[in-house]
C-alpha cells in the first residue's frame, strides 16, 4: 500500500449491464452484484457517494443489489447515457484518481475491435462502445487538463467471437472519444478479464476475475484502510492465485488476466487446456508433446524465444507470461488456446530446424489434441477473412463445390466457414490434395469472374507450398483438370452435368407377356463412345437391373455421371430411376439416388421436324424453369396436345400434368412436335401430381434439373413421406444421340 491517499478526491464510473434487448438468451446475472461490491469497497474507503456515476441495466431480480446506493448518480447503461457520462460528465470532475469499472457482455466485432455491448444489443445487431477507445478517452480533453493524475480501468467482460456471417455483418464498435490524446502523462492502470475470442468467467452470480481482485483489495484495505491500493501487488496476487488454481482439480472456471501497469508494461495470464479439459489419451499426448518441445528448446538455445515470437503472430496474442518465464509447458498450453495452435507450433519448430522425424512424432500428438486440424492459425484466419462477407450466390457456389469435392459425405450447411471446417476434418493421404483445397479450387474455377476467386487460389497455393512439393504438384494437376472441364462445359448445353460423362442404356420393348427385354449399354467419355454390355437374349427386368448395377459400378461417377435410358414412348412411365443398385455394398439404394437419371425417346421423331427439336434444346442452356410450358391437364387427344405445343414454339419444354390415362397421347404429341424436355409425375392422382410438380419446379435454371431431381430423389429416401419420388424427366439431348444399335444375335 502507498503511504497516503485522500479517498475524498476519488471519482468512479461503474457500468453494469445484465438485461439486453436480445431477451433471455442474452441476459446475464452477475454484473450488478460485482458493481455493488466495488461501490461498497469505495464507500468504506471514504469515496463520497455523489462522486460515483452508476450506469446500470440490471435484471429485475437483481435490482435490489443496487437499491441501497441512493446518493450515487444513477442512470441506465444505454448508449445515450454512456455517451453523456464519458463525453460530457467527466469534463469538470475535481479528483486525483478516476476509477472506471465495466461488467457485461462484449464481442470481437467489426474490424476485430473489442465491443462492450450496450443494453440495446440483440442477435444480429450487437451495439457497443470500443473498449480501447474508452481507455484512450481518459487521456483526452473529455477530462480536465489538470484533473485526475491517474486512472484505473477494470473490464470484466467477454470478448467472444461471432460466427463468420455475424462477424461480417457486425458494425464496428462506437468510438466515443471526440478529441485526440493530449494528456499522455496521465497514468492508466488497465486490467481486463478476457482475450480475443474468449468469454469472461462467471461463477455463483459474480465475475470470477472481479471476485478475486476485490478479495485482494479488501484484504489490503483491512490492513490499512486509508492508504491507496497497490495495484501492482493486487494484480500479482490475482495472477498467482489463478496459476495455482490451474493445477487444482475442480477449481472451476479460470479467466484470462491482462494487466498494463502504470509504466506501460504488459503481462497476461491465460488458462489453457488442463487435464480436466482433456481426455486421458489427450493428456498423455499433451505431455509427450511438451517433453519433445522441451528437448528441442534444450538442444537449440534461443529457439524458445524465436518460436514464441512466431506464436504471437500465429495466435494473434500477447505472450502468456513474462519472457523470462517461458518454458515448454507454457508454450504448449499457449498453443492449445486455439484449435490450430499446435499445428502452428510444430510448423514453427520445423522452420527452426527440428528434424522431419521429430516433427512427425509431434504431429501424431497434435492429431490427438486437435483432431482434423492441419491449417496454421494464420492460414485459417486468412480463409476466414476471405469467406466472412461473401454474397449469397458465392456462398451457394462454395456449398456446391464442397459437395462435389466430398462426394458421399453429407454436407447440409451452406455457411462457407462451417463447410470449410467440415472439409478440413476430412483426412486424405499425404500425397492427395486435401478436400478443403480441392473445394477452394473448385469454387475459384466456378466463380472466375469474382475477385475473391483469385485470392482463394493464391491462398490454396500458399497452403500447398507449405505442405510440400507433392502437394503443389497435386494442386496444379487439379487446376489443369478444372480448366479442361470448364472448357468442355462451355461447349455443353448443360453446365451442371459433364457432357462427356454418360452411361447410355437402350431398353427394348417387352418381347412377351412376362416382360422380358434385351438391352445394350454404352459409355460416353472424353475417350469416345464404347459399348460395354450387350444383353441380346431377353431376360426378366430383375436381371436387367443387375446388369445395369454392374455397369454403373464400373463406369459411373456417383452424383456426376448422367444415366440416360432410351425407351419407346410406351415405356416412358417406367420407374427406371427406382431400380435398385449396390447389391454387393453395405447400402442398397436406388440408381436415381446416386446418379442423375433421365429418359430419352427416339420414337415419333421426324427428320423434317428435327430443327424444332434442336432449337428448343438450345434454349435449355439459358432458360429458367418458369419458361416451361404447362400443358393443360384436360387435354386428352393427340391433336389438342399438338396444338398447345405448336402455339408455344419458343418453349424449351413442357410440364405434363395430365392423368395417367391420357399420357400416351401427350407423349406422342410432344415427341412428334420436337419437345426435348418433359417433366411429369408417375402417379395416377392428378391433384397430387400437380402439387408435387409445382413444388419441384419452383424457379431456377433448366440446366440444373437432372441434378436437382437426383437430390430430390435422395431426400425422398431419407423421408418416405416427402413428395417427389415419382417425378420423371425426359432430357433428350440432340447433341448426344444414342450410338448406332448393333444387330443382336437372338430374337
Amino acid at each position: 500500500m502507498t503511504p497516503s491517499h485522500d479517498w475524498g478526491r476519488t471519482h468512479a464510473v461503474i457500468v453494469a449491464v445484465e438485461a439486453y434487448a436480445g431477451g433471455a438468451d442474452w441476459n446475464l446475472s452477475g454484473p450488478a452484484n460485482d458493481a455493488a461490491r466495488v461501490m461498497r469497497w469505495m464507500l468504506e474507503r471514504g469515496v463520497p457517494e455523489h462522486q460515483m456515476h452508476l450506469l446500470a441495466s440490471p435484471l429485475e431480480e437483481n435490482e435490489g443489489l443496487l437499491a441501497g446506493f441512493t446518493q450515487v448518480r444513477r442512470s441506465t447503461a444505454e448508449r445515450v447515457e454512456v455517451r453523456r457520462v464519458f463525453r460530457d460528465g467527466l469534463r469538470h470532475i475535481d479528483a486525483d484518481w478516476l476509477w472506471v469499472y465495466w461488467a457485461g457482455h462484449g464481442v470481437q466485432a467489426g474490424g476485430n475491435r473489442w465491443s462492450l455491448l450496450y443494453p440495446e444489443s440483440r442477435t444480429g445487431d450487437p451495439l457497443g462502445v470500443d473498449a480501447d477507445n474508452l481507455v484512450t478517452l481518459l487521456r483526452t480533453a473529455h477530462l480536465p487538463a489538470h484533473g485526475p493524475r491517474r486512472a484505473t480501468v477494470v473490464i470484466d467482460a467477454c470478448r467472444s467471437a461471432l460466427s463468420p456471417r455475424e462477424h461480417a455483418q457486425a458494425q464496428e464498435p462506437e468510438v466515443i472519444a471526440a478529441y485526440p490524446e493530449t494528456h499522455r502523462t496521465r497514468g492508466i492502470f488497465l486490467m481486463r478479464a478476457s482475450r480475443p475470442g474468449e468469454a469472461a468467467k462467471n461463477r455463483a452470480g459474480a465475475g470470477v476475475f472481479t471476485a478475486r481482485l476485490m478479495d485482494c483489495l479488501e484484504a489490503a484495505s483491512r490492513r490499512n484502510g486509508t492508504a491507496a491500493p497497490d495495484l501492482e501487488q493486487a494484480s500479482t496476487e490475482v495472477l498467482t492465485e489463478f496459476r495455482r488454481l490451474d493445477s487444482v482439480t475442480g477449481a472451476g472456471p479460470i479467466p484470462t488476466v491482462f494487466v498494463r501497469d502504470w509504466h506501460g508494461n504488459e503481462y497476461q495470464y491465460s488458462h489453457f487446456s488442463s487435464p480436466r479439459d482433456l481426455t486421458d489419451r489427450q493428456v498423455i499426448e499433451r505431455d509427450k508433446l511438451t517433453l519433445r518441445v522441451d528437448a528441442t528448446f534444450t538442444a537449440r538455445p534461443g529457439s524458445i524465444t524465436r518460436v514464441a515470437a512466431g506464436l504471437c503472430d500465429e495466435l494473434d496474442s500477447r505472450l502468456p507470461c513474462a519472457p523470462d518465464q517461458l518454458d515448454a509447458r507454457t508454450i504448449v498450453g499457449w498453443s492449445l488456446s486455439r484449435p490450430h495452435g499446435t499445428v502452428s507450433l510444430i510448423h514453427l519448430l520445423a522452420s527452426d530446424g527440428v528434424s522431419e522425424t521429430e516433427a512427425r512424432a509431434m504431429r501424431r500428438s497434435s492429431v490427438q489434441l486437435t483432431r482434423g486440424r492441419w491449417l496454421l492459425c494464420s492460414e485459417y484466419d486468412e480463409l476466414t477473412a476471405l469467406l466472412a462477407s461473401v454474397p449469397d450466390d458465392f456462398a451457394a457456389a462454395f456449398a456446391e463445390a464442397a459437395r462435389e469435392e466430398a462426394v458421399g459425405v453429407v454436407l447440409t450447411d451452406i455457411d462457407p466457414m462451417t463447410l470449410a471446417d467440415h472439409l478440413e476434418e476430412l483426412n486424405v493421404g499425404e500425397r492427395q490434395l486435401p478436400r478443403l483445397l480441392g473445394a477452394v479450387e473448385r469454387v475459384a474455377a466456378a466463380t472466375a469472374d469474382d475477385s475473391r476467386a483469385e485470392q482463394l487460389k493464391q491462398w490454396s497455393l500458399s497452403c500447398a507450398t507449405r505442405l510440400g512439393e507433392n502437394m503443389v504438384a497435386a494442386l496444379h494437376n487439379r487446376r489443369a483438370e478444372l480448366t479442361e472441364r470448364a472448357a468442355r462445359v462451355r461447349q455443353c448445353t448443360d453446365d451442371r452435368l459433364d457432357a462427356e460423362d454418360r452411361v447410355q442404356i437402350r431398353l427394348s420393348p417387352p418381347v412377351d407377356l412376362s416382360g422380358r427385354r434385351t438391352c445394350q449399354i454404352w459409355t460416353r467419355t472424353t475417350a469416345g463412345v464404347e459399348s460395354v454390355e450387350t444383353q441380346d437374349v431377353p431376360v426378366p427386368m430383375t436381371d436387367l437391373q443387375r446388369t445395369v448395377d454392374a455397369v454403373v459400378a464400373r463406369h459411373g461417377r456417383v452424383h456426376q455421371t448422367l444415366i440416360e435410358f432410351f425407351v419407346d414412348a410406351a415405356d416412358l412411365d417406367l420407374d427406371v430411376h427406382r431400380w435398385r443398385i449396390g447389391a454387393g455394398d453395405p447400402v442398397e439404394r436406388s440408381i436415381g439416388t446416386d446418379f442423375p437419371v433421365v429418359l430419352r425417346c427416339a420414337e415419333h421423331r421426324r427428320p423434317e421436324r428435327e430443327h424444332l427439336w434442336r432449337s428448343r434444346w438450345k434454349r435449355v442452356a439459358t432458360a429458367q424453369v418458369d419458361d416451361l410450358h404447362w400443358l393443360p391437364a384436360d387435354l386428352t387427344t393427340v391433336t389438342a396436345v399438338h396444338g398447345s405445343v405448336s402455339a408455344r414454339e419458343d418453349a424449351p419444354g413442357t410440364v405434363v400434368a395430365a392423368a395417367e390415362a391420357h399420357r400416351d397421347a401427350v407423349f406422342t404429341a410432344c415427341l412428334f412436335s420436337g419437345v426435348p424436355l418433359m417433366v411429369w409425375h408417375g402417379g395416377s392422382e392428378p391433384g397430387e401430381s400437380e402439387a408435387e410438380l409445382r413444388s419441384f419446379l419452383d424457379g431456377g435454371a433448366l440446366r440444373a434439373l437432372p441434378t436437382r431431381l437426383r437430390r430430390l430423389r435422395a431426400e425422398c429416401d431419407v423421408d418416405d413421406q416427402r413428395s417427389g419420388g415419382r417425378l420423371a424427366l425426359l432430357w433428350d439431348d440432340p447433341e448426344h444421340p444414342l450410338p448406332r444399335r448393333l444387330d443382336l444375335s437372338a430374337p
